[in-house]
């Protein structure tokens, strides 16, 4: 199963093509098929374990195989249909050598170098299903986590794919469903509900990995009975106030990071005048016992469907421990942990009217409904110190109209929005961590809500709707490289090294409401690498240094400028570089070098030069 053509091939494709199913949306069920043994990762692999990379939600890689000098040289490894025509906006993780992702009511493990399917699971709904979109697994002690269109959670082995429990969470005649991509640490799997604009209020669960038993439980509306009374009446019932996207982890202190959507009504915000705790916060919970330690609300009485659904990012910025976050308002949040106030917001798209109310004649707002920061968070560049962030940049015409009251199942928005425009274009926007000023900002055809990642190598990885994957140098947000992948960009892009190369994986292809109105095209994981001449040049940071051999270089073609014993003089002092940076921060510097310092790699350095005089300039005393 999952067979392949030869490497570098772009017509390489799997046999058999689910999207020729017929009806939009009908899967083909591949799980009775022999299933092909995953191959065993290598020392040096390593792995993509929660949707963004890391459980901090930094999406960063230290790697450098591929990276700004030749990117433009990536081809295609391999790709396969992973369902018919439908959603794929999930994010794909990779642990112990297999990719897993999920489009609809499919869960697949796949091989990270060939697109071969190790195994594919399909579930049959017991319930209609309230919405067909999925963000994605986590994965925990061998088991597979994920939510459904009607409801449940599901575990399956991560080995086999067969299914080991499940849990039904709610209710979803009442318009409640799961579409998060759940979070696994510590033997609980960490989940929240979604369904807030049709009025249902949202949860936060933890659920025992093993048993699929309900640990505990947190009300994302707050009730009357707790303190401050931010809902007047029984408005908090169907106040909304969901999660769509994924959860953030501090695994030092246990804390859990919650960011929440919008209230409901979305767009009528006089019926429930007050500060809709805890709507379009960033909640920190303990993962233990679901005791809520503190909040930071973004927007007090939303009127304009101004979602917090982009997981946080947690970052320590000089010795402050700091939140990223983004949102549907069109702001990047900067936001203390330690003293819970705001350190700075900037504006990664166009900001128009975000505090008007609608009307009846309409009122255009910047973003609208489908603008801003969607469901995918910023990545953090610790060398170039700054956070990239994707956007959406298309406004909206809002009114105020009359609407029906709440009803079960039912959308409850209290108003319309309609787009200003035909379509929308995207934004991918560098905004230093320090002080939040905007370094540069790319403007892309059509909307960026799929993930960004940034590695090593000083490239930076986005996708927009058209279908277009872009690779930017992080330094200055230079164009480097731009691939056609036939489908709207909506979940995950990935990069990992497996078996001695650095690939970098896409989820192409996407039909549903987060097409935003471009390209569609079938669900597809495209896999890139660089070819063989390119991927043949070794990669510094991967090496074995020898600080003495880096003696030799380093006093023949860096001491002329940064002294004989690393002093500094026309250039940069290096004396106790080893306390502000690691062997593989150090290669970058070399490898990458800023403005000013000539580039002596590749060409006068080696690849095993840089490593050695890395490592040799870490040795020298401040």
């Amino acid at each position: 199963m999952g067979s392949t053509q030869a490497f570098g091939d772009p017509q390489s494709d799997w046999h058999k093509d689910p999207s020729r199913a017929g009806e939009v949306g009908i899967d083909t069920d591949l799980s009775k098929e022999q299933p092909t043994l995953a191959l065993p990762p290598e020392g040096g692999d390593t792995d993509w374990p929660y949707y963004n990379n890391r459980i901090d939600g930094d999406r960063y890689l230290p790697l450098t195989e591929i990276n700004r000098d030749n990117v433009a040289g990536l081809v295609e490894a391999c790709r396969v249909h992973v369902s018919g025509a439908g959603p794929f906006s999930a994010g794909t993780i990779l642990v112990h050598g297999v990719i897993y992702t999920t489009a609809w009511r499919s869960t697949l493990a796949l091989q990270p170098t060939t697109c071969d399917v190790v195994w594919k699971a399909l579930y049959a709904p017991e319930q209609p299903e309230v919405y067909n979109a999925n963000r994605g697994v986590a994965y925990w002690n061998g088991k597979l986590f994920r939510g459904t269109g009607d409801d449940r959670m599901l575990a399956y082995d991560a080995a086999t794919g067969r299914e080991l429990w499940r849990t039904r969470i709610g209710d979803p005649t009442t318009g409640e469903y799961l579409a998060a991509a759940p979070l696994a640490w510590n033997g609980k799997v960490l989940m929240g509900t979604a369904g807030g604009d049709l009025g249902v209020p949202g949860r936060m669960l933890a659920l025992d990995a093993d048993t699929g038993k309900v640990l505990w439980s947190f009300d994302t509306v707050q009730h009357p009975d707790s303190s401050g009374g931010t809902w007047p009446g029984t408005t908090w019932k169907t106040g909304g106030g969901a999660t769509w996207s994924t959860y953030t982890l501090d695994s030092q202190t246990g804390e859990l990071f919650v960011t929440v959507s919008n209230p409901a009504p979305a767009l009528d915000a006089k019926i429930r005048m007050g500060d809709n705790l805890y709507s379009d916060s960033v909640l920190d919970l303990d993962a233990n016992t679901g005791k809520l330690l503190w909040h930071f609300q973004i927007r007090k009485n939303d009127n304009h469907d101004y979602d917090v659904s982009a997981p946080a990012v947690l970052l320590t910025i000089g010795h402050r421990k700091v939140i990223a976050v983004g949102s549907k308002d069109g702001f990047l949040y900067l936001i203390d942990r330690g003293k819970h106030r705001l350190l700075w917001k900037t504006a990664v798209t166009t900001i128009l009217n975000v505090d008007a109310d609608p009307t009846p004649e309409g009122v255009k707002v910047c973003p609208g409904a489908k603008g801003g920061v969607e469901y995918n968070s910023p990545v953090y560049d610790p060398i170039e110190h700054v956070l990239v962030v994707g956007a959406v940049d298309w406004c909206y015409n809002m009114f105020k109209t009359p609407y029906a009251p709440y009803a079960p199942g039912s959308p409850y928005i209290g108003g319309k929005m309609v787009p200003a425009g035909d379509s929308g274009t995207g934004w991918i926007t560098a905004v230093d961590a320090h002080s939040g000023q905007v370094r540069w900002r790319y403007q892309t055809l059509a909307p960026v809500i799929a993930g960004i990642t940034a590695t090593q190598g000083g490239v930076t990885f986005a996708g927009d709707t058209s279908g277009l994957l872009y690779v930017l140098r992080t330094r200055d947000g230079r164009l480097l490289h731009k691939v056609e992948t036939g489908g709207a960009l909506a979940g995950g892009i990935i990069s990992y090294r497996s078996h001695g190369h650095q690939y970098v994986a896409v989820n192409s292809g996407n039909v549903s409401r987060s097409s935003w109105g471009a390209a569609a095209g079938t669900p597809t994981l495209i896999v890139y690498r660089l070819p063989e001449t390119l991927a043949a040049e070794r990669d510094p940071s991967a090496l074995s240094p020898h600080a003495e051999s880096g003696s030799t270089v380093f006093h023949a073609s860096c001491a002329v400028c940064h002294g004989a014993t690393g002093q500094g003089g026309e250039a940069a002092k290096l004396a106790g570089l080893s306390s502000r940076y690691s062997q593989a921060e150090t290669v970058h510097l070399i490898v990458d070098p800023r403005p000013g310092m000539p580039k002596l790699y590749p060409g006068a350095l080696s690849a095993q030069d840089v490593a050695d005089v890395a490592a040799y300039v870490r040795t020298l005393p401040p």
